[in-house]
């Protein structure tokens, strides 16, 4: 009778389950594939396919969520009907769209305070950019992007609301499913070249190495969310003090599941080539070669013959992607996978310069029970790099001092030595641009392991337990080779730079969330609480070889005099953090936050410290309804406090082995500072989200500011009676300002056609207020690469700001003449320069991506605008002083240079005026002793075509696949730019060094190639 019963009682639950299949179209009527159709308040879900079907077992009374970004999103009930077709409407602003915060919570829109951008990852992967952080230009408001240079695998630095911090890095924290990546770019003081004492050094100048975010697949990329501020990332700790970026990895999706296969291949070439002029030959000829690379001689007679050595340089570039993927789920998402691989082959304009790149991601979530879920990603990156070297010790250099009289591809002689021009010695003369890319080499081998777990358990409805643990390791080979043959190698008989880069770094999180609770009628509160700890080790064991036995054979071992060096740097974090969030109505928000973090690279006492932020929105049409019939939208705050601890090792340095008589260990350059504390931000925005026209139009602004006090200074020379040189201080202050606007509308929208703009605009502001020990100035030594130029701030300066040698002036501004030459008088310190200084910030940025259909026509392109900043063409000063820049032409025409002269009435009422005559031909000193302000150009602009993608989807019935699509990207297609030289978007360093680094100064670097790029996508 029991079993009869349970019978009759099963019967009604079974007959009210049923499966429901349905349709999710746009308001034209068009299929929307990848809609979320999620059963509210379960994790029973599915995904619309490609032809915006889904399918989706239910009970009755159950409510159906229909979800997609960009559009307002929709809930159905489930009746009597077994069909349910939704048409979702297109909106500029959702304000219950779920979006990441921080630490993997999502919240909707109506309750974040405070600024954040998503960028979805298939907008980045489309422009086929290796690097997936030089797609990030133009489409965030508030961030900049800058590579090193255009040759493959050049590190790239990315900073968000501009630089606050003097001399350490100014990049945001990136977080891929949940847990840190490390972005490193090698810094050159762990070769054994840069030892203390050695007379090899890099320095961080002539040579580039990848920053590790390269390593990730753009194709395996979802959404990355920036959050812009300290009050966004107030909850990732310390190392989110620039902001962070947050990066979820595609899952596998019901109903969309299969194979998918996409290739894509590139030819880039140069977009523009340095000249020189071909009026004046060499200074000097000795027999058949030159006295030096210095051309202040006669005039070429009309019959010399001339070779094109910089056009016939370059070559046009190839370069392959190929992405294999399968992934799949089960009807109700309970299991879902992705598997995904990558394949990359990418040559670049400067032979022998190129980068291979394999990439194998795995990503598995399942709900194992119905209080227990689990998720699995993987990321495996193996890739090879091989660039040429910059600056003055690159081939461009070369390239433009050879001589055109001479045919440069003729570089080694019958007896298979490198062939030199010039009378000078083997180090004092350039090297043959193509004996430089064939001799000298620096490359880098990398393996890398991405890892991932997390747990998430739900044993009570109001709650739910988040668990991620994961490691990030890897392991680079670096070789650095100076050939015993060439000028930088020369004098050491050849020297080869060898390390290995071991990276371990393990993070977990703990994160136990309360569900949003009613407290009455009107208010509404949830929370969240919980822990992360980060240890983080870098070892790197290095190896130089100098003195080669066989100038031909690449090997330490070829080598008469070897140096070892190992450098270890270890760093642990530990975090406690809570957050709670209060509401009224829904219609008005507050959250409070607070992190404590425990550091060990500050001294025990001072290395525990607190922060708290806040943050609030209020919703507009539901405060006052009536603006709902023009406006929907919100006005938001938040004020945040963040720490920020030193590098390891500033304050107690480890101690080195010494050279000296009987050996022994001792401290280096650095001194201690048992006094260290961490720096402290204080940040507040404000600002507001609006939508207008039927939600076809929104505007984001923010108006921000961030002032930094106690802030750390590396390196700063101190007395040498200490016995030291350089100390870590704290002291500094700086301030940041800005504005922040996001534009988004769809002018056009139709069943057959649509346009939709985006559009950011960002205006920055950073300002030095104050330096350690009222310093007059502070700089990154490795940023003084070029003449007496370097990248030195003081107070009242920006932080971007540069100083030099420059032009001494009296009181009135006036540049001083010497009465015994007529040619200007140079500073012997370093000053800022006239007019306020020099500032390598831009006065504002704009990046405006429009994006049409028409039919399975799509057309989308990227353009960026950029008003203001400086930048010095170091280039162009280095081929004036050898008499071989077009600015020399006139070198023979006389001229008085407007100044005062320095006869002790400078800055009297009646100062001297200069009449001396100064003919440059005869005396060179005009050009040789030419300061480098003159070659720092001011104000900066340019339009730049970012990338740009036509893509036409092919009918399935044709190739007999789900989806089809062939395309053409191009990508850095023109440049319109005041600047005279390459390309205004330089980097003379490498993306390692700190503060503003050497962006914005130009010495010998290769321009971004122009790229057009075929190619085709095909899933089954």
């Amino acid at each position: 009778m029991m079993l009869i019963g349970s019978l009759l009682l099963a019967t009604p639950v079974v007959a009210q389950n049923k499966i429901v299949t349905g349709k999710v179209t746009s308001e034209q009527g068009a299929p929307i594939a990848g809609v979320s159709v999620l059963v509210k308040g379960t994790t029973n879900g599915t995904t619309t396919n490609n032809e915006g079907n889904f399918s989706l077992r239910v009970d009755l009374g159950q409510v159906l969520q229909f979800r997609l970004l960009g559009n307002s999103p929709a809930e159905r009930t489930v009746g009597a009907d077994n069909v349910i077709n939704v048409a979702l409407k297109k909106v500029a602003l959702n304000l219950d769209a779920m979006v990441v915060t921080a630490l993997g919570e999502t919240a909707k829109q109506r309750s974040i305070g405070t600024s954040q951008q998503m960028v979805m990852g298939g907008e980045v992967a489309q422009t086929g950019r290796e690097n997936f952080i030089n797609g990030l230009q133009g489409r965030v408001a508030g961030v900049e992007v800058t590579s090193s240079s255009g040759v493959p695998g050049a590190s790239t630095s990315i900073t968000i609301r501009g630089v606050s911090s003097i001399s350490s890095s100014n990049q945001p924290l990136m977080i891929i499913d949940g847990l840190p990546m490390d972005n490193k770019t090698l810094n050159t003081g762990v070769l054994a070249s840069d030892a203390p004492g050695s007379a090899s050094a890099f320095n961080n100048r002539g040579v580039d190495f990848t920053n590790r975010g390269a390593d990730i697949n753009p194709e395996d990329i979802e959404t990355m969310v920036v959050l812009k501020g300290p009050e966004a990332a107030a909850l990732y700790g310390i190392d989110a003090a620039n902001g962070a970026i947050v990066i979820t990895t595609k899952r596998g999706k019901p109903g969309v599941g299969g194979l998918e296969y996409s290739n894509r291949v590139r030819l880039d070439n140069t977009r523009s080539q340095p000249e020189v002029q071909r009026k004046y030959g060499p200074s000097g000829v000795t027999g058949e070669n030159l006295n030096s690379f210095s051309y202040f001689g006669l005039p070429y007679a009309d019959t010399t013959t001339f070779y094109d050595n910089v056009d016939g340089f370059f070559r046009t570039a190839v370069t392959q992607s190929h992405n294999l993927t399968f992934s799949g789920a089960a009807q109700d998402n309970k299991v879902n996978y992705r598997l995904g691989l990558a394949a990359d082959r990418q040559l670049g304009v400067v032979r022998n310069s190129d980068l291979t790149k394999i990439n194998l991601t795995g990503n598995s979530t399942a709900q194992v029970t119905s209080w227990l879920k689990s998720d699995l990603s993987m990321q495996y990156n193996n890739s090879d790099n091989n660039q040429s070297y910059k600056g003055e010790q690159g081939p461009l250099i070369g390239l433009l001092t050879w001589p055109q009289t001479d045919d440069a591809r003729n570089y080694l002689t019958p007896a298979g030595i490198r062939r030199r021009k010039t009378i000078q010695s083997a180090a004092g003369e350039l090297d043959n641009p193509y004996f430089n890319i064939a001799k000298n080499r620096n490359s880098s081998k990398n393996n890398r392991l991405i890892a991932n777990i997390g747990l998430v358990l739900t044993p009570f409805s109001w709650s739910s337990l988040r668990t991620n643990i994961g490691s990030d390791t890897y392991t680079t080979e670096y070789t650095s080779l100076r050939n015993p043959e060439s000028q930088i190698g020369n004098s050491f008989n050849g020297v080869i730079d060898v390390a290995d880069d071991i990276g371990r770094n393990f993070n977990a999180q703990t994160v136990l969330s309360v569900n949003e609770q009613a407290l009455g009628k009107n208010f509404g509160l949830s929370a969240f609480v919980g822990n992360a700890v980060s240890d983080s080790k870098s070892t790197t064991n290095a190896l130089k070889g100098q003195d080669f036995l066989d100038p031909n054979f690449v090997s330490v071992n070829n080598t008469a005099q070897r140096f070892s060096r190992t450098t270890q740097s270890q760093r642990r974090l530990i975090g406690a953090f809570g957050s709670a969030t209060l509401n009224f109505r829904q219609m008005a928000f507050v959250t409070v936050t607070g992190r404590n973090d425990w550091t060990s690279t500050i001294p025990i006492g001072k290395n525990s410290f607190f922060y708290p932020s806040v943050n609030g929105t209020v919703i507009l049409e539901d405060v006052v309804p009536a603006l709902g019939k023009f406006l929907s939208g919100k006005i938001r705050g938040g004020y945040a406090e963040v720490g920020k601890d030193a590098r390891p090792y500033a304050y107690r340095p480890s101690l080195e082995y010494k050279t000296t008589s009987y050996g022994g260990y001792g401290y280096g350059f650095t001194g201690p500072n048992l006094a260290l504390r961490p720096e402290f931000a204080q940040s507040y925005e404000f600002g507001t989200d609006l939508a207008f026209l039927d939600n076809r139009v929104s505007v984001e602004f923010t108006q921000y500011r961030k002032q930094t006090k106690d802030q750390i200074v590396n390196d700063i020379r101190g007395s040498y009676a200490t016995g030291f040189i350089l100390f870590n201080l704290n002291g500094a202050v700086t301030r940041n300002t800005g504005t922040e606007i996001t534009l988004n509308m769809t002018p056009l929208l139709s069943r057959n056609f649509s346009w939709n703009v985006i559009g950011n605009f960002d205006r920055s502001r950073g300002k030095v207020l104050a330096l350690p020990n009222a310093l007059p100035e502070s700089y990154v030594s490795d940023t003084w690469l070029f003449g007496n130029v370097r990248n030195g701030t003081s107070p009242g300066q920006s932080t971007r700001s540069l100083t030099g040698l420059f032009y001494l002036r009296n009181t009135a501004g006036d540049i001083l003449i010497d009465p015994t030459s007529g040619l200007p008088l140079r500073s012997t310190t370093f000053i800022s320069g006239p007019d306020g200084g020099y500032d390598r910030n831009p006065n504002f940025t704009v990046g405006v991506t429009n994006a049409f259909r028409y039919k399975n026509l799509s057309l989308q392109f990227l353009v960026d605008f950029r008003r203001g900043g400086d930048v010095f063409n170091a280039t162009e000063q280095y081929l004036t002083a050898r008499g071989l820049s077009n600015r020399t032409l006139d070198r023979e025409a006389p001229r008085v240079i407007d100044g005062i002269l320095r006869d002790g009435k400078e800055n009297s009422a009646t100062p001297t005026k200069n009449t001396i005559v100064v003919i440059p031909k005869v005396n060179t000193g005009y050009y040789t002793g030419i300061s480098e302000e003159l070659f720092i150009e001011r104000d900066i602009n340019w339009i730049r075509m970012r990338d740009i993608t036509l893509r036409y989807q092919l009918p399935p019935r044709l190739v007999r696949a789900k989806q089809a699509s062939l395309f053409v990207t191009a990508t850095d297609l023109f440049l319109f730019t005041n600047y005279s030289g390459l390309d205004p978007i330089v980097n003379g360093n490498t993306a390692a060094v700190g503060g503003s680094g050497a962006a914005g100064i130009d010495y010998g670097n290769f321009p971004m190639p122009r790229g057009v790029a075929f190619g085709l996508r095909v899933g089954y």
